[in-house]
């Protein structure tokens, strides 16, 4: 994983701060179908349109969520969820799904059409890494980017001061739940 010197080390914070810069949430339930992937892709540059982010940036998010989704489906169980968090400077998205399986790295060929999707994250995130968790699993990755030179209208806050929006399947969305709380078994 990028940012670890050895398998097994744990990366240390150097400097820590109580400021957070303020971030906005975008959770999408998404099917357990192969549909899943460009729906993710719709959700993700919406947001990204929405905040302003270049062509470039949102491009190569575009592509790691792919990447994160096609392997819920396809290694995964449902439900599966897409999680976005936008601050300044940075995104952070990951997919959850109810498998307890953890992805690895497998030998692929040339003439293979999968198994690159890790290598992809690897090449181009900032950082990536995947999450066991009682309920499941989930994969993330952080992409850096340029600030828009024109920050967005800001978003109505929720209770705990972060902004959040919900996606569901059936193309409503609006204000919701803290992504935590919105996933089955809240987390």
């Amino acid at each position: 994983m990028p940012g670890s010197a050895m398998p097994g080390t744990m990366s240390v914070v150097r400097r820590a701060s109580s400021y957070c810069p303020p971030a906005t949430h975008v959770l999408a339930e998404l099917p357990y179908l192969p549909s899943a992937v460009p729906q993710a892709r719709h959700v993700l540059r919406d947001a990204l349109s929405r905040a302003g982010l270049d062509e470039d940036s949102t491009a190569t998010a575009e592509l790691l969520v792919s990447e994160l989704v096609t392997n819920a489906v396809k290694y995964g169980r449902p439900p599966v969820w897409l999680l976005v968090e936008l601050r300044p400077g940075l995104v952070h998205a990951s997919v959850s799904d109810t498998s307890t399986t953890l992805p690895d790295r497998r030998e692929v060929d040339e003439e293979s059409e999968g198994g690159r999707g890790l290598l992809v994250l690897e090449a181009l995130a900032g950082s990536w890494g995947v999450a066991s968790v009682e309920s499941g699993k989930y994969l993330w990755f952080d992409l850096a980017v340029e600030q828009p030179s024109a920050p967005p209208p800001p978003a109505e806050p929720s209770a705990n001061g972060q902004s959040v929006a919900t996606h569901h399947p059936d193309g409503q969305s609006g204000g919701g739940p803290r992504p935590a709380d919105a996933r089955p078994g809240g987390g």
